[in-house]
């Protein structure tokens, strides 16, 4: 019977700890926009979620997972398109260091601009179906690329986003780029939209699991 009980409260006890986990994203402004920021007890690091063309918003391939990078122990900042990134950064590392940057879709190409006026200051990088080819061109060579996981769908059909790019983009990083391809999910409407491969519909628990293992 004790042992039934114990195993009752530690149950509870640990269904508390995932409720507490899984809380719902304060609303933050960081620059005169809006972000959502979780906090978990003891955050490990900080994590940016830039997102596509859409926006601050619940439907964003990496927004849509937010609570999730929470869970596995990030102090996660997740930022509108329009929201200045390096103030973003600054907010975040006093809450949680280092602070590290995932970006997806058109997120990439604001990456890009930072590396192009040598602005990206990060220990770790993501970079979810973006337009490689851009962000190459844009850093003038791979001296300054921070650490890189490179997340890309194999049929990701957005004329934008090739995933013949990935390859070449390794070899042009080298060691510091880690390639992480992804298959199945779902596909349904525009193929540069979140419903898409190029979204990564469907596969949000791989998405968070390669980012936090490459983190880590």
């Amino acid at each position: 019977m004790a042992i039934h009980k114990f195993t009752i409260f530690a149950a509870l006890v640990g269904l508390l700890a995932f409720s507490i986990d899984t809380a719902k994203a304060e609303t933050v402004s960081v620059g005169g926009t809006d972000a959502w920021l979780y906090v978990p007890s003891n955050p490990k690091a900080g994590l940016i979620l830039l997102p596509g063309a859409g926006g601050l918003s619940k439907t964003d391939p990496l927004q849509r997972a937010t609570e999730n990078y929470s869970i596995q122990g990030f102090a996660v900042l997740a930022v509108d398109s329009r929201t200045n990134i390096i103030p973003a950064m600054k907010y975040l590392s006093k809450i949680a260091k280092p602070v590290y940057l995932a970006a997806v879709s058109k997120g990439v190409s604001k990456v890009a601009n930072m590396m192009k006026t040598g602005k990206l200051r990060t220990q770790g990088l993501v970079l979810v179906s973006g337009a490689l080819k851009l962000l190459q061109r844009s850093a003038k060579g791979p001296k300054k690329l921070p650490r890189t996981l490179v997340i890309h769908h194999r049929d990701d059909a957005c004329e934008k986003t090739p995933p013949g790019e990935v390859n070449n983009f390794k070899k042009w990083g080298g060691s510091k780029v880690t390639v992480h391809w992804l298959d199945g999910g779902s596909n349904r409407g525009n193929t540069c939209g979140p419903k898409s491969h190029h979204g990564l519909a469907g596969l949000d628990d791989q998405v968070v699991s390669a980012i936090a293992d490459f983190l880590k």
